[in-house]
């Protein structure tokens, strides 16, 4: 058995690479081309989703102007104790003003009540 191997093992080549005949499968189709309802669909998808992304970027800056305004209408607005002291100062400020004038107008009257006693 051992020389019959030894034959068969002597006996088998190789056959180079660039010798060996190769078969490349060959097929063909046809190109298909788009309808004209394909193309049309495919446009208005296209602008469709361009509009999108444009309302979208519209949506954004509007949100950030909301943000932005809300932050300087609360960096603008008094706090609780500001209004409070500021309606209190206003309030003195109107009960002076009308102190003085209620002064001014019993001076006048005051005045006005001698001059008609003496020409009395």
């Amino acid at each position: 058995m051992y020389a019959l191997r030894a034959i068969t093992t002597t006996t088998t080549t190789t056959v180079p690479i660039s010798t060996r005949a190769s078969y490349r499968a060959l097929s063909t189709s046809a190109t298909r081309s788009k309808t004209l309802t394909e193309s049309v669909k495919d446009t208005a998808d296209a602008i469709n989703k361009k509009v999108g992304q444009t309302l979208a970027s519209g949506l954004e800056k509007g949100e950030q102007a909301t943000n932005s305004a809300k932050a300087t209408v609360a960096s603008k607005t008094p706090s609780e104790s500001e209004a409070k002291s500021s309606v209190t100062e206003t309030a003195e400020s109107a009960r002076q003003n009308a102190n003085h004038a209620l002064g001014s107008a019993a001076g006048k009257a005051r005045d006005a009540a001698d001059e008609v006693k003496k020409n009395m």
